[in-house]
């Protein structure tokens, strides 16, 4: 028997064993998500969703405001009621909702369960192809049991449960462009470049890797050029994505203009009625929340709305200066390097955005084979579940089966002991970003196997 015919079915026993393996998790994490998905929501943000995506599908743009009674009026429900504002993204995920609305109402006029099922469809999707896709890359870059941990990790961590199906947010499609995107940066630019402009279009965060990308992209071609090609590349293809929606639908470009300021520069976020102005969320800058506790005239200063920049900077020429390793580990150190430093000094980052951080240090701690790196992952994990159920709070996710449960939590939080939440909040934050921050100065100062160490 040839060499070629013994490695060929030497692959194919590869792939079946692979495939038996992963068979009856990603049933069960199918399940688990198709069960969850009619009857948990975020109070807030799946309502903004539902309107969106009933706008956009009767051509109005997903940057307006919008009087839930009045599109509901066919399907009642305690908590369908207010005026709520549009998404604060690009315009992708407001077509996506639009499909979705289309989908229900053809299949399921009317009914409020399904509605909520079709539009969280799409993050099903992306739980699938992520935990896939983190197969066919630990099974090639180091071994099948270690591939199908991450696999069923995907399918089961109860943070990506909550922030993707529970909660109803879509960050799960921002990595998966994302890991798509550093996977082929050095086979084929083109691509990466697309697929991470993709991932901006969703979420804009992601495209703070585009310029340390094209830092890669230098150090292996030692071309100016081609650096600065692909930057412009995922910069222009991102525009277009943004913008011609927008034109070819004929909405106005001024609600865009202030949903992406927002993501810029937002100091705070007002909740509305009754509820005062809140700040950080799952940035360290929450801390703000628990000084206005004992000052309440503290404010936050203007000047910490852009630290993220400084901070960006700093990596991105400390990368410039330190890479010496161009492989797809050295890629994925740098990615979540980039991703902590941005997500420690911005002014307001959601808890779902943190998905992209998880995923990128899962991927850096096997990568690296940390001892006992599992026990780092469910760590960060814990932290990060936690701090989800005191923030939102948790029963409040039952809103759409139980209505009382979002007046109970509105409750708490306006409460005598609402200030309990903002404490634990800023302990949550400072912790994660504690175990985040020594993971990486201890992989530094040792540099072992590590591409932070390259000085």
């Amino acid at each position: 028997m040839s060499v070629e015919s013994a490695s060929i079915r030497h692959s194919r026993s590869f792939l079946t064993f692979l495939d038996s393996s992963l068979t009856k998790p990603l049933l069960a994490g199918i399940l688990i998500r198709l069960l969850l998905t009619p009857f948990l929501g975020h109070p807030y943000d799946l309502r903004v969703f539902m309107a969106v995506g009933w706008a956009v599908a009767n051509g109005i743009t997903p940057y307006g405001r919008y009087v839930l009674q009045k599109i509901f009026v066919n399907m009642p429900h305690e908590h369908l009621f207010g005026s709520f504002y549009g998404i604060g993204y690009p315009p992708p995920w407001g077509l996506i909702l639009g499909s979705m609305y289309l989908l229900s109402h053809t299949l399921f006029q009317n009914n409020l369960y399904m509605y909520v099922s079709t539009l969280k469809l799409p993050i099903i999707a992306g739980d699938v192809i992520a935990s896939f896709i983190l197969v066919k890359i630990l099974s090639s870059e180091l071994n099948v049991k270690e591939a199908v941990k991450a696999f069923n990790f995907y399918q089961f961590c109860p943070f990506i449960l909550a922030v993707g199906v529970v909660w109803g947010m879509f960050d799960v499609l921002v990595f998966v462009f994302s890991i798509v995107s550093a996977y082929m940066l050095l086979k084929r630019e083109d691509l990466s470049a697309v697929s991470l402009a993709i991932a901006g279009s969703l979420k804009p965060y992601a495209a703070v890797l585009a310029p340390l990308y094209s830092i890669f992209l230098y150090k292996r071609s030692r071309s100016i050029g081609k650096a600065l090609s692909y930057l412009l590349g995922v910069l222009g293809i991102l525009t277009v994505l943004t913008l011609l929606p927008m034109f070819v639908f004929k909405w106005p470009l001024s609600n865009l203009y202030h949903a992406m300021l927002a993501q810029v520069t937002p100091t705070n976020l007002y909740y509305g009625n009754e509820n005062d102005y809140t700040y950080g969320a799952a940035s360290p800058f929450n801390i703000f929340n628990v000084l206005r506790l004992v000052d309440p005239e503290v404010k936050q200063p203007w000047i910490l709305n852009y630290l993220w920049i400084g901070g960006c900077l700093t990596t991105y020429l400390y990368s410039l200066f330190h890479i010496s390793d161009t492989s797809f580990k050295s890629i994925v150190d740098y990615s979540f390097l980039t991703s902590l430093t941005f997500f420690t000094t911005r002014s307001w980052v959601s808890e779902q955005n943190l998905l992209f951080l998880l995923s990128f240090f899962m991927l850096s701690v096997l990568l690296n084979r940390i001892q006992k790196g599992w026990r780092l992952i469910h760590i960060l994990w814990i932290l990060l579940f936690t701090f989800v159920l005191v923030h939102v709070p948790a029963i409040s996710f039952l809103w759409i089966v139980y209505p009382w449960t979002l007046n109970a939590a509105t409750a708490f939080c306006n409460g005598p002991f609402g200030y309990t939440r903002w404490i634990s909040m800023t302990i949550l934050c400072f912790t994660w970003l504690t175990v985040l921050w020594r993971y990486v100065f201890r992989r530094w100062r040792r540099g072992e196997n590590s591409h932070y160490a390259t000085a």
